[in-house]
């Protein structure tokens, strides 16, 4: 991985986006889902030594960032940031899993959503590595100090948010 160039991507991003001291990470949020033009939701899950920290999922409609509940503020900030890294990337999930096994592993989500799930698991990617500089450069920015990192409010009508929601923290 060439550093310097993941560096500058990361710089190009962070650029486009108005970090204040201390930072705000749901005024973030929505800044980025203004620019993007769909909700950026912060779910918080139930924290098992076995599940991600966090996690980002792209919708039809919007994008849901999952978080651990048991963080402390500054970390379930740190959190956020990585995945926020991910979404403004445009990072994918794992595109070797079949279809089939996808749904056999997760038969109420889709295919597409479960390659993304199963992919991001270390930091031995270079995927993994822009999102975490993403998130250290946007704290080194605000100067380590952050507000607002909470969940929002999100209507969950067809009740998949609360099935994955289960699964990830079972």
């Amino acid at each position: 991985m060439d550093l310097a160039r993941v560096r500058k991507r990361c710089e190009e991003q962070i650029g486009r986006l108005r970090i204040r001291v201390p930072l705000d990470v749901a005024a973030l949020c929505q800044e980025l889902a203004g620019q993007r033009g769909r909700p950026i939701h912060l779910l918080a899950l139930s924290s098992r030594t076995s599940s991600p920290s966090g996690l980002w999922v792209a919708a039809k409609k919007a994008d849901y960032i999952f978080y651990d509940e048991s963080a402390g503020e500054t970390h379930r900030a740190h959190i956020i940031l990585h995945e926020l890294g991910h979404l403004v990337f445009a990072h994918s999930g794992v595109q070797e899993l079949d279809d089939l096994t996808a749904r056999l592993l997760a038969p109420n989500l889709d295919p597409r959503v479960v390659r993304q799930l199963l992919c991001r698991d270390s930091y031995d990617n270079v995927v993994e590595q822009e999102a975490e500089l993403f998130a250290t450069l946007v704290f080194m920015r605000a100067g380590f100090q952050v507000v607002g990192a909470v969940a929002s409010d999100v209507v969950d009508e067809s009740g998949v948010l609360a099935r994955l929601k289960a699964v990830l923290s079972a």
